[in-house]
């Protein structure tokens, strides 16, 4: 008698399968959180300014490296917050924090287009915003307040076309922001006095009692209030 030995033939690895293997196998993931969290900072995190003068190689060293993010579920999951929470991003000049655009460069205020998915838009917590002086506002003392209240750092850049013409009116409007990491007031800012004041006053708990500003003159004139007068 003849025995037939019949070899039986696995099932073909689903593709999930497959990518949870890969997974597995990656050496990246197999790493210490605390070590995979310092890698994504490194390739993720803009370090310094990015300028279009530098050399190649320079600008390579300060590039963001986003393409890691789409390799698998679990890298994306995990290195997302690192990209939008680390990074500066420029604040909309009346949309505020929404439509924020990641920064390249603060001193050129180089950005990319704006972000405009809610679900990574509500990591970001670091914001720069360029304010002018000598132009009416398109937002609202609350609408600041809301938008910035509780972020981990912003960084107010004032500007008016001619030093002296006009007061701080503008700047009033983030009088109501609390609970910010780091707050920073500098540009057109006259002898720093009222800037010093509103970064405190941005950096204090949510509760606490501000005194008002009071000084009346900036830089030792009086200023030109834009919003009386108009931008003349």
């Amino acid at each position: 008698m003849h025995i037939a030995l019949v070899r039986k033939e696995r099932p073909l690895p689903s593709s999930q399968d497959t990518s949870m293997s890969n997974q597995e196998c990656s050496l990246l993931l197999c790493l210490p959180s605390e070590l995979r969290n310092q890698i994504y900072e490194e390739l993720l995190v803009q370090k310094g300014r990015v300028w279009s003068g530098q050399l190649a190689s320079e600008n390579k060293k300060n590039r963001v490296c986003a393409n890691i993010l789409p390799t698998c579920k679990r890298i994306h999951t995990e290195a997302t917050p690192v990209l939008y929470g680390l990074n500066t991003f420029l604040a909309h000049p009346n949309l505020l924090a929404a439509l924020p655009r990641f920064l390249l460069d603060r001193l050129t205020r180089t950005p990319l287009p704006p972000v405009i998915y809610p679900r990574v838009a509500t990591l970001i917590k670091r914001f720069f915003i360029h304010v002018r002086l000598d132009t009416d506002p398109r937002f609202s003392k609350t609408q600041a307040t809301e938008s910035f209240s509780g972020v981990e750092e912003l960084e107010v850049e004032v500007f008016q076309s001619s030093y002296g013409t006009c007061d701080f009116a503008v700047l009033q409007l983030f009088e109501g922001i609390r609970g910010v990491g780091k707050a920073t007031v500098q540009g057109s800012v006259g002898d720093g006095a009222y800037a010093k004041w509103l970064g405190n006053a941005m950096m204090s708990a949510h509760t606490a009692e501000i005194q008002e500003f009071s000084e009346e003159f900036v830089g030792g004139d009086r200023a030109w209030d834009a919003w009386t007068h108009g931008n003349r």
